[in-house]
């Protein structure tokens, strides 16, 4: 199986699926949009800035890259929303459109499976891998990158905004998080906290049943999303739910300790290469302010990576040892 997987053409097959993605996305927008573009506009700001924040922080934890997350915002943008609406409709007309069962179980049960499609496919592409693998940080920002495609489509097909800005205290990371109903995750919280857990098993970061981690945190997501959608539960389960923060203040929390975890072992395994390489990018790039090496410092980017896939895969690698 190794083999087979080894041979397949993963990057080509990235770039095909990215230039096809792109353009069916340019052409669906308009239709979309519906004429506002300014609702189209607020609701990608609320959807993408704090990943944006956070792949910027994660500078030297992260072996994933800018074409990763468009890669994955298309797959949750596609991929996830059709999977969720053939899957709702289907639910539905068996249970009813506004069914309890169906809005705070079925729903949520098919969107938040629906928008690991795309965590699945990086899976099935570097599971197989003993030596290397994407990190926490990284699958934390692809589950984030899914649940904004997601957001984002499903914010349009029902002409909606998820949020209102910046008006809640973490409005700077996750403006989406704010409804005038109260407090919610949302999409991008529930599948980065998922995507989270996925990291964790694949970096094998708990010694046993690492398996448990998406598993237990997928399960926590899909209540607190079954739990929103119905009003009357929202109400009664508040307290449990800290109000609304119980997922956010989770995602918040681990995702500081991981991204510490990460950026401190890539320097101290390289014996602080890795960080030197890091602040010279900028120089690479452009001397006097003239754009001079694009190439040396993408080269030195691609070595970044590089290095940090191979320290996340083998999570007992010693300096000068292993490296």
């Amino acid at each position: 199986m190794a083999r087979l997987l080894a041979r397949i053409p993963w990057r080509l097959i990235a770039w095909l699926s990215m230039l096809v993605s792109l353009a069916l996305f340019a052409w669906t927008l308009p239709g979309l949009a519906d004429g506002d573009w300014s609702r189209i506009r607020t609701s990608a700001w609320h959807n993408t800035s704090g990943l944006l924040v956070l792949w910027a922080l994660s500078a030297l934890a992260r072996s994933r890259t800018l074409f990763n997350l468009v890669g994955t915002f298309l797959g949750g943008y596609f991929t996830a929303i059709w999977i969720a609406v053939l899957g709702g409709r289907a639910t539905g007309s068996w249970l009813g459109e506004t069914d309890l069962l169906q809005l705070s179980v079925a729903v949520p049960v098919i969107e938040e499976l629906a928008k690991l499609v795309p965590l699945l496919i990086v899976v099935l592409a570097w599971r197989w891998r003993t030596d290397r693998s994407p990190g926490i940080v990284d699958f934390t920002l692809m589950g984030m990158a899914s649940g904004a495609g997601f957001a984002f489509h499903e914010d349009g097909l029902w002409q909606r905004l998820s949020g209102s800005g910046l008006d809640s205290p973490l409005g700077w990371l996750w403006p989406s998080m704010y409804a005038e109903t109260g407090t919610v995750a949302g999409h991008v919280v529930w599948t980065g906290l998922v995507g989270l857990g996925v990291g964790m098993w694949m970096t094998r970061a708990v010694r046993r049943l690492s398996w448990l981690a998406p598993v237990v945190l997928l399960a926590v997501v899909v209540a607190d999303h079954g739990i929103w959608n119905n009003v009357a539960a929202r109400e009664d389960w508040s307290l449990l739910r800290l109000d609304g923060w119980l997922v956010p203040g989770l995602l918040l929390s681990a995702l500081l300790v991981a991204l510490v975890r990460e950026t401190w072992r890539l320097h101290r395994l390289t014996d602080g290469l890795a960080t030197a390489m890091l602040l010279r990018l900028p120089s690479r790039a452009v001397r006097g302010g003239v754009l001079v090496g694009p190439r040396k410092a993408w080269q030195a980017n691609e070595l970044l990576r590089d290095l940090a896939l191979e320290i996340h895969g083998r999570p007992d690698a010693t300096v000068g040892k292993d490296l």
